[in-house]
């Protein structure tokens, strides 16, 4: 019965926040952590310009770019993951990519030395169907707490919350799914689409962050972000709002941040993020 009490509460918190104010190139950084002998998640679709962040927990380890199990010397990329080599990292950049090609953009990878176990992976790369505006990187923020480039306002984790998108603009496919990063763990955060971007698209002050996506509101559903502070919502949330060919939406994401934000005020909101429909 409390828990039901504690939804009941949650959405109510989640739909006064909304009421209250409903009158930039970006990239992402993907984590990808060794355990054992897998990669989890073992299959990453990422933007051009994000980043794949391998992570190790034990062992010794390679990651290798391609589908054979050993080591050419062609690969586009290969990093060692072990105790003197913790994390290896690559940007799949435009310069990146337009180096080294890859059908459908899809990169396979594999450690070497456990191949023949399934330790394998792959990375594909698409481009973003929308585009990012509002970020909190510059004198904007409502209590001296900018994020990074791209980002929203700094949490009490110290860096802003992200949103991005992957999938199609066509309205009828329904496809897009929209991908949040730098919340908090295990804290409950909302996406939402609005009709206009606020304030011309520099945002006003929300929280401890600031408010982008305004206009006519649709909430599109809770998740609670994973240890990394992700979630993912998509694909099929046109049902909710119902936009279509010819109609541009602005996404956003509203978070707690309960214990140590640097404002006081509990939640905080990552940068907004507009798609044109077809």
């Amino acid at each position: 019965m409390s828990s039901l009490r504690n939804l009941t509460r949650l959405s109510a918190v989640l739909t006064i926040s909304l009421a209250l104010t409903s009158t930039l190139a970006s990239a992402d950084v993907i984590v990808v952590n060794q355990f054992g002998l897998a990669f989890d998640p073992p299959d990453v679709t990422i933007a051009t310009g994000d980043t794949v962040r391998w992570i190790y927990n034990g062992g010794n380890h390679d990651v290798v770019e391609g589908l054979d199990g050993t080591v050419d010397g062609d690969e586009a990329f290969f990093g060692l993951l072990d105790a003197q080599n913790t994390v290896f990292e690559v940007t799949f950049d435009a310069a990146f990519v337009a180096a080294n090609p890859r059908p459908g953009g899809l990169y396979d990878y594999f450690c070497s030395p456990h191949f023949n176990f399934g330790m394998v992976g792959s990375v594909t790369v698409v481009d973003e169907p929308g585009t990012s505006f509002c970020d909190c990187s510059g004198s904007n923020s409502p209590c001296s707490n900018p994020g990074g480039a791209g980002e929203g306002c700094a949490n009490a984790g110290g860096s802003g919350a992200m949103i991005s998108g992957t999938g199609s603009t066509s309205a009828s496919a329904d496809d897009i799914t929209f991908n949040g990063s730098g919340m908090l763990s295990g804290q409950a955060a909302l996406l939402f689409v609005g009709t206009i971007q606020v304030n011309g698209g520099l945002g006003l002050s929300f929280g401890d962050g600031l408010r982008c996506a305004g206009g006519q509101v649709t909430r599109l559903g809770v998740r609670i972000p994973n240890g990394s502070g992700a979630a993912t919502w998509g694909p099929g949330l046109n049902s909710a709002s119902n936009w279509g060919a010819g109609d541009t939406r602005h996404f956003q994401i509203w978070y707690r941040d309960t214990v140590g934000g640097p404002c006081g005020n509990q939640f905080n909101v990552s940068n907004g993020y507009s798609v044109s429909f077809n």
